[in-house]
């Protein structure tokens, strides 16, 4: 059986590239890739993944991603999302280049935008690839460190 991140990943990607209202279409997606899954698995998932059915329009609602608000659960989203979908961090001078998983790297750019800190001048996003770009080598040295600190 996959790994609770793998599953949880898949729920993201699923949440981020499909109209899904339902657990049971969770369930659904999740099988067709031969994943099977209770009921109960999938509620503690979305738990832990704080997803939330927002209104889509015309009665129907869809799962996404909670808006971030206050800057704890911005770091802590950062560092679910870094365990999950990080696979390499790399400075050179000012610049830091954090490789993900194929598709999260506009999420993970989008919540490094959130922490609205002053030594980050700004980040880009590819498909599987973030370049941020600090104030200074020491700041971006210091990014580094703390950023490596989330994959543990």
């Amino acid at each position: 059986m996959p790994s609770k991140e793998y599953r949880q990943r898949l729920i993201e990607e699923l949440i981020e590239n499909e109209f899904v209202s339902t657990q049971s279409e969770i369930a659904e997606h999740l099988a067709k890739r031969g994943i099977r899954v209770t009921q109960a698995t999938i509620s503690r998932d979305v738990n832990e993944l704080r997803l939330v059915r927002i209104p889509a329009g015309e009665g129907q609602h869809r799962y996404r991603s909670t808006p971030l608000s206050a800057q704890q659960d911005v770091m802590g989203e950062l560092a679910q999302r870094f365990k999950l979908f990080v696979r390499d961090i790399d400075r050179g001078e000012n610049v830091i280049v954090i490789s993900t998983d194929e598709g999260h790297a506009s999420g993970i750019s989008y919540v490094i935008d959130k922490l609205d800190r002053d030594e980050i001048v700004g980040t880009v996003a590819g498909q599987n690839t973030i370049m941020l770009v600090a104030r200074s080598s020491a700041d971006a040295e210091d990014l580094l460190s703390e950023f490596e600190d989330l994959l543990d």
